[in-house]
């Protein structure tokens, strides 16, 4: 081949790589916008606004009783024993332990018994579970997927995480919740409830649409709905409660669970309580916060201690964002007790919501996930109180700390900043 040919050769491949970066690029980039939300407007009248936003409806008549800790294990336990019909479960985060072990002898004994149990967990989450447990559950009958297998024809799917935490008993009863199949959560006995984590138990209506988000990947992954009333029973009220089920995550636009924290945050007007374990915000969400603080509204953001963390790394980015934050009034504490996982979000002490969802771009932009948003005075104060009690251990940063922070603290924060959008 001649130096021209060869030239030129190199230049198409140049262009062809280029344009293909774009295309991919184009293809997953999402679209931002702003809300338009009337002055004086309280956030309970946005229910249904918020709900419409995210692909969803509002669910009038439900029950939500709050689980924290460990005390989730033994009522989802609980509820499991009575099944009827079926018991589904999607996880992310399945280790060997204590709770795997309790979780894996309960869904077998379902299934000998007859009841259809459906188990989806994400291969990176559970990549660490014994193949012991996985025989266990399919040898009693189970139906045992794993979502995104580490395999050529996934390979492009593979960064995409199933994150979601679902349970649902009968089509009647469900959860949302935090917590993983592990021991960090069941408790040591240096640790006796585990990580702080935080569930919602649900009766009602909006059960159907925790199915709903359970079947989505379960179909992917299994390639089959099964079909009838016994799983998408109708169910009468159960209680008083408005919610609405935020999972939708369509490729071209903000996804449902991100558009869920931005929407509260716009229209809060009194105080927004935040405790997530993994806090990365884009320039949007500091700006939403800044913007309320400016409002008059106080803003408390709880996160884990690096050495509490998971994720250290995740914490150091985390660390990054705090200044802008402090510098604008916004409280950033950091529990020390234990392990902090709940993704809890309380707005003017009526509006709340619970789920799986992390505040950064991973939860936000790629991974499978979901969130629980309800107005109820009676759970936002359940949930407010509990706040609290975890500030008594926690300690609070200061701009003073945060501006002295040493070189290589800096620099370790800046660094890990850098890749938020894949932490």
């Amino acid at each position: 081949m001649s130096l021209a040919a060869l030239t030129a050769t190199t230049i198409f491949l140049a262009l062809l790589a280029a344009f293909l970066g774009y295309a991919l690029w184009g293809r997953s980039r999402r679209r931002g916008f702003d809300f338009a939300i009337p002055a004086g407007v309280e956030l309970r009248s946005l229910m249904r606004s918020m709900a419409g936003m995210t692909w969803g409806s509002v669910s009038e008549g439900n029950r939500v009783t709050v689980v924290q800790d460990s005390s989730f294990f033994d009522a989802l336990l609980d509820d499991v024993a009575t099944a009827k019909h079926h018991v589904h479960l999607e996880t992310f985060l399945w280790q060997d332990g204590n709770v795997s072990d309790r979780i894996t002898a309960a869904l077998s004994a379902k299934a000998r018994a007859g009841i259809e149990v459906r188990v989806l967990v994400d291969q990176r989450g559970s990549k660490k579970t014994s193949p012991t447990v996985w025989a266990t559950l399919n040898n009693a009958g189970c139906d045992f997927r794993v979502y995104h297998r580490a395999r050529f024809r996934e390979f492009a799917m593979y960064n995409k995480r199933d994150h979601r935490k679902i349970a649902v008993i009968d089509g009647r009863i469900g959860y949302t919740f935090g917590h993983g199949m592990a021991d960090m959560w069941g408790g040591t006995p240096a640790q006796p409830t585990g990580w702080r984590d935080t569930a919602a138990r649900i009766e009602g209506p909006a059960v159907n649409d925790l199915q709903s988000a359970f079947f989505e990947n379960w179909v992917k992954t299994a390639g089959v709905a099964p079909l009838g009333d016994a799983y998408f029973p109708r169910l009468a009220k159960a209680g008083k409660i408005p919610l609405h089920v935020a999972f939708a995550s369509p490729r071209e636009s903000m996804s449902a669970v991100q558009r869920i924290y931005y929407m509260a945050i716009a229209a809060a007007r009194h105080e927004i309580i935040l405790q997530n374990p993994y806090f990365l915000p884009d320039r949007r969400a500091r700006e939403l916060f800044i913007e309320a603080a400016k409002r008059g509204v106080a803003i408390s953001i709880m996160l884990p201690t690096s050495e509490t963390s998971d994720f250290p790394i995740v914490q150091h980015a985390s660390h990054y964002f705090y200044g802008a934050l402090l510098d604008a009034g916004i409280r950033v504490l950091e529990h020390v007790r234990s392990g902090l996982h709940q993704k809890v979000m309380i707005v003017d002490g009526i509006w709340c919501a619970i789920g799986s969802t992390n505040f950064d771009p991973r939860s936000f932009r790629i991974n499978e996930e979901i969130t629980v948003a309800m107005c109820d005075d009676g759970v936002a104060s359940e949930l407010r109180a509990a706040y609290l009690e975890d500030e008594r251990h926690s300690v609070e940063w200061t701009r003073e700390r945060w501006h002295g922070r040493e070189l290589r603290h800096r620099v370790t924060d800046r660094l890990s900043a850098m890749f938020k959008r894949q932490l």
